[in-house]
């Protein structure tokens, strides 16, 4: 989904599957920290949250995880403006098998938790769904106060604002309140999308007009 002002600028919004799936494969082995979540944004998958990790050692796991995560945010930020940015669980793995993830430990807990997933995404009220309707139901607000915030710093600098792309991920749960990878990339939680804090836009659009 695109929100843009004609020839001046445009923020692209994205739930892809591949980084939710990570998140809910985190939450389903409680590889993510607790400092990760708050009273608005809660672990989910709880019903069958597991600590049977097949005498693995949990940290190495832990580990491994945080090292999946971040490879897929830089691959999506190494990748704006390309169609490469969208990732697809199924373009990019075996779901069998997932071989093609270099942490090989990793592998038998995203066999594990992609069946899990894959019912919760696609169910009628699963997270893709969900997500679609909290960016349907937030933008018409977002564009609002978009708009107001760009208008408000182009009459303090006293010009019309650069041209520029912002990338919006948004996922449902397991990071703190905004990830700002750099000046166009950024992934969000829902909450957070809805509060759309005057302060951090304004510092965030400041540095892209």
């Amino acid at each position: 989904m695109c929100k843009d002002n004609i020839d001046s600028w445009s923020i692209y919004f994205s739930s892809d599957d591949l980084l939710n799936f990570a998140i809910f494969t985190g939450s389903m082995y409680n590889f993510i920290d607790d400092k990760n979540f708050d009273e608005k944004n809660k672990p989910w998958p709880t019903n069958i949250v597991t600590q049977d990790f097949n005498n693995y050692d949990f940290n190495k796991l832990k580990l491994q995880w945080n090292s999946w995560f971040n490879d897929i945010i830089k691959h999506k930020y190494t990748n704006v403006n390309s169609d490469k940015m969208c990732s697809s669980i199924e373009w990019t793995y075996d779901i069998n098998k997932f071989s093609e993830l270099g942490y090989i430990e990793l592998r038998d807990f995203c066999i594990k938790a992609y069946p899990h997933f894959n019912e919760w995404w696609n169910m009628q009220v699963g997270g893709k769904n969900a997500l679609s309707f909290h960016e349907f139901v937030g933008n018409e607000n977002f564009s609002k106060y978009i708009n107001e915030y760009i208008s408000e710093l182009e009459c303090k600098v006293n010009r019309k604002c650069r041209p520029f792309k912002l990338y919006i991920d948004i996922v449902y749960t397991g990071i703190p309140t905004v990830l700002d990878i750099n000046d166009e990339y950024i992934v969000v939680t829902p909450n957070w999308y809805f509060d759309l804090n005057k302060d951090w836009w304004i510092n965030k659009l400041s540095n892209l007009i």
